[in-house]
């Protein structure tokens, strides 16, 4: 279950970060609409489907841990690239990301989705 709450703080955060972008964007703040548009459905496709996640990982599915492994490394992909701007912000984006990641090894977690429940 805190798995689960973990990938819905995950959206939550990309969902506000939508938002944000989004009214930039309306608010005539933005300096690259193209940009922009394209991060908004980036952003906002990656917290509806962690959202779906961390809904299957409550139901026990198997796909629901890659699909946590893969947002995870693409986490720490992008703290890796925000280090050399500011290392406090790198750190608060892999630190949850390399926590949430050895929590998905965990043999209880494997455990629980491991069954034939697809």
């Amino acid at each position: 279950m805190g798995l689960a709450i973990a990938y819905l703080l995950e959206a939550i955060v990309l969902y506000v970060l939508t938002g944000i972008t989004l009214w930039a964007m309306v608010s005539g703040e933005a300096k690259a609409i193209l940009t922009d548009s394209a991060l908004v459905v980036l952003t906002g496709g990656a917290a509806l489907w962690l959202t779906f996640a961390s809904r299957a990982l409550l139901k026990q599915k198997r796909w629901a841990r890659s699909a946590g492994v893969f947002w995870q490394l693409i986490q720490l992909t992008i703290a890796f690239g925000t280090f050399e701007a500011n290392v406090i912000w790198g750190l608060a984006i892999a630190v949850p990301s390399v926590l949430v990641l050895f929590t998905l090894f965990n043999k209880e977690v494997v455990q629980a989705t491991s069954e034939n429940r697809d």
